[in-house]
């Protein structure tokens, strides 16, 4: 990372690696591995950039129900806590959840990743509710625990939306799409506003409630003021995006992409200017300081005889 430049590095710890059991008793090797990666980062002039949690659900919590055991939100703050009090002494950026999106719409929705279920809609909300209380009770409990000031804030990610043309009614209809629901419900969790709403706005968006009302857990005053603990930054996972115009009927469609659209090695299109349009919208919607937290294109490498690659 030193010889190609790079000032600055995200990584993840692992919660199960710090505490095995998800609480209770620590297990010090695995602090000592973070502290000898945190020091090694600044010997070599790069700044570390802590995520609380990329997906690394300790398997005892999950046999406890995981996400949907209301008691997640102090487990999760406890670990919070311990972070906070075992690396802050030199780490001041903190990331609360990488792409919850991901870990309970993949996890548990469509199946795709670990633990490859696919749960009723019900139980969804209720994970996803109990995941962004979490959110604002490390929050909270970083701030308590802090050894200096620190920055802290959230990762989400999402596809963007980017207008067909610079239209007034282009831009307004790329706007409405990407805050906007997903048609499919048993895809519901990819999208920005039900994940970002809730964190920045202190509120979850009207469309969603409406929409989903038959599947939503209870949701008090007192949830709210928690997950809207106020962070510093806000961060977005960026890869691709649609393309979408202002249709005759007056509500925005995509445009469907021509034959031999540029695509990466895994199938998503290459659409820059989602890199230009999302942060845009996003920053206009949330007025927070932007990071984009993930972006980056995967390749067919080759690796010639010469041992060259390309």
């Amino acid at each position: 990372m030193k010889e190609i430049g790079l000032k600055a590095y995200r990584f993840s710890i692992n919660w199960a690696r710090v505490l095995p059991e998800g609480t209770g008793r620590v297990n010090e090797a695995g602090i000592s591995f973070y502290d000898n990666l945190i020091d090694v980062l600044f010997e070599n002039g790069i700044e570390p950039y802590i995520t609380l949690y990329h997906w690394e659900l300790p398997y005892e919590l999950y046999k406890r129900g995981g996400w949907m055991n209301p008691e997640m939100p102090e487990w999760f703050g406890n670990y919070a806590k311990l972070v906070a009090e075992r690396f802050s002494d030199r780490v001041t950026h903190f990331f609360t959840l990488n792409e919850p999106q991901c870990f309970v719409g993949l996890g548990f929705l469509t199946g795709e990743h670990a633990p490859g279920i696919k749960a009723p809609l019900r139980d969804t909300f209720l994970m996803v509710h109990n995941a962004l209380k979490a959110h604002g009770r490390a929050v909270q409990m970083m701030r308590q625990y802090a050894r200096q000031t620190l920055t802290i804030g959230y990762a989400p990610t999402c596809s963007m939306c980017y207008p067909e043309t610079e239209k007034a009614e282009d831009i307004e209809a790329a706007r409405q799409k990407l805050f906007s629901m997903q048609e499919d419900d048993r895809n519901w969790t990819w999208n920005v506003a039900w994940w970002s709403d809730p964190v920045l706005l202190g509120h979850y968006p009207e469309e969603g409630l409406k929409r989903y009302e038959a599947y939503l857990p209870e949701i008090t005053d007192e949830d709210m003021k928690l997950v809207s603990e106020p962070v510093d930054v806000y961060g977005q996972n960026i890869y691709n995006g649609k393309c979408i115009r202002m249709g005759r009927d007056g509500h925005p469609e995509e445009v469907k992409r021509h034959n031999g659209f540029p695509r990466t090695a895994m199938g998503w299109p290459v659409t820059p200017e989602c890199l230009y349009w999302g942060p845009k919208f996003l920053y206009e919607r949330y007025q927070k300081p932007l990071y984009i937290t993930e972006n980056g294109i995967s390749c067919h490498d080759v690796v010639s005889l010469d041992g060259n690659s390309t």
